[in-house]
């Protein structure tokens, strides 16, 4: 009898718990009301590259459209309160490719000098056996001052697990927000 009393009570807390949890949690947490900005940017990464190097692919002269995106959505930039980064991705252009080598990738922001950079996404580590596809964690960074530019740069940045065997061309895929 003492058993079930004790499991009764047990019960009866796990209710509460699971009550002030769900009334705790904020249904409006993720991105405030803002316009999409999509990038697309493919690369290859080199056969023979090994893993005692910290890799740097650089990508320059990018175009935002940021103003063209926000006029078509009637936003101007001084609505715009910041720009994050929603979503990101890096595949094999072909679906053969295994991007098993890759150990962490760190995708930064620059304008002209590399050394000041913003970090935007990352994997850190990346799955050991990805297949064609890493998904990329956002960062939380407020990267407006890249984005509300003309242009931007890119220096993805890639860390080896094991040498790589053949040229792998990739594209790499992400989505910033506008806030407003």
């Amino acid at each position: 009898f003492e058993t079930n009393k004790m499991m009764y009570k047990l019960l009866i807390y796990i209710v509460v718990a699971c009550c002030f949890a769900s009334i705790s949690c904020d249904k409006n947490e993720g991105p405030g009301r803002g316009v999409d900005l999509p990038y697309r940017q493919t690369f290859e990464i080199p056969a023979g590259i090994g893993v005692f190097d910290v890799h740097h692919f650089y990508i320059s002269g990018i175009s935002t459209k940021y103003n063209a995106t926000l006029g078509l959505a009637n936003v101007t930039d001084a609505d715009v309160t910041k720009v994050t980064t929603l979503e990101g991705t890096i595949a094999g252009l072909f679906g053969d490719a295994n991007l098993d080598f890759i150990d962490r990738i760190s995708i930064r922001v620059f304008e002209t000098d590399p050394n000041n950079y913003l970090e935007i996404a990352y994997r850190d580590p990346s799955p050991l056996d990805p297949g064609n596809f890493i998904g990329l964690i956002p960062s939380l960074s407020n990267s407006k001052e890249f984005f509300s530019k003309d242009k931007f740069s890119l220096d993805i940045v890639v860390w080896l697990r094991k040498t790589t065997q053949e040229t792998t061309p990739v594209s790499l895929d992400f989505k910033m927000r506008a806030e407003y």
